[in-house]
């Protein structure tokens, strides 16, 4: 891929199923590269498609091209697991104050009709959430309190409750069991296609850390089942038999927050007790909400009144910012 940043990204594999992932400038003098095992394949494929969506994305915001190299830089430092500062990278990581400006994210819209009733679903812009915030409930005072009404509802990202609990890992830390690759090599994600979406668990980093929290006879019995019903064409049995807990897990969890581009999300703690104490700080019911392209789903719930199929309606389209939006927290009011 070529930028206006004047870089190239290549990805050049070898003659042992390592490959190297490199950027080079305009006048083709490589000035990046990070190279690969065949043991960590895997961390180069999500490099590439790291590195390429970041230059996609920063050139489309008119970032200045030195910024854009810089922070390309980083990513790579990343990868070759070099100690890297991310103090005032980008807009991203910016101090930001709420507003009540409510905007949706691109390509989305505010108001849903689900069965009926219309609802405003309102993003509510924050700062980079880091494992340096270790409560949830700050930011939610901060953020939200001001600004819900009586009747709204507040989702909350996983993944902003996952990184105040601390449950985020590096990549390199991750050591995947033959396990995990011959079940990760098996979860279709249309990787090198024009429907990919994400890795999901179609990695073996990725896929490590899911047997670990379901537990591996409980993933070897989802496998089993899964291979004998899904000829019949009954789908998702495997993820049924795993648990929520083991599906919400993340790898790459970022692909544009360099912060968490070489890091990988396991599932919070806790999701409902979490829910209700944000329910008791703030008056209103909270739902700690899984939402990618594939779906929504509730890990946790203040209430059991706000039932599965409405969170799966209700956020069919995945209007929360899952990147560098910046949008973890979504006040939903009915019309």
């Amino acid at each position: 891929m070529k930028s206006s940043a004047k870089l190239v990204v290549r990805y050049v594999p070898d003659d042992n199923a390592g490959a190297a992932v490199k950027i080079f400038d305009d006048n083709d003098v490589q000035v990046a590269e990070a190279v690969f095992l065949p043991d960590r394949i895997d961390e180069a494929h999500i490099l590439w498609m790291e590195s390429t969506e970041l230059l996609r994305s920063r050139v489309g915001k008119n970032e200045d091209p030195g910024v854009i190299r810089a922070a390309a830089m980083k990513l790579f430092a990343l990868f070759r697991g070099e100690k890297v500062s991310f103090r005032s990278d980008s807009a991203a990581s910016e101090e930001r104050k709420p507003s009540g400006d409510f905007a949706p994210n691109p390509g989305k819209r505010i108001e849903i009709e689900v069965d009926g009733v219309v609802y405003e679903r309102l993003p509510v812009k924050t700062r980079i959430i880091t494992t340096a915030d270790t409560d949830i409930l700050p930011l939610i005072d901060e953020y939200v309190k001001p600004y819900v009404k009586q009747g709204d509802v507040v989702y909350v990202s996983e993944k902003a409750l996952a990184i105040t609990q601390g449950r985020v890992v590096d990549m390199g830390a991750v050591k995947p069991s033959a396990l995990a690759r011959f079940l990760g090599a098996r979860v279709g994600n249309a990787y090198g296609t024009a429907d990919f979406h994400g890795f999901g668990h179609g990695t073996a980093l990725a896929m490590q850390l899911f047997i670990e929290e379901a537990g591996y006879l409980r993933v070897l019995l989802a496998a089993a089942i899964s291979a004998v019903t899904r000829p019949f064409g009954i789908k998702g049995m495997f993820y049924r038999i795993c648990g929520k807990r083991a599906k919400s897990i993340d790898c790459p969890m970022s692909f544009l927050v360099l912060e968490y581009a070489h890091s990988v999300k396991l599932a919070p703690n806790d999701p409902s007790g979490v829910a209700r104490r944000i329910k008791r700080s703030i008056g209103c019911d909270a739902v700690i909400l899984d939402a990618n392209y594939r779906g929504a789903f509730s890990l946790g719930k203040s209430t059991r009144s706000i039932s599965e199929p409405f969170i799966g309606k209700l956020f069919a389209d995945n209007p929360a910012g899952q990147s560098d939006e910046m949008t973890p927290f979504v006040i939903v009011r009915k019309k």
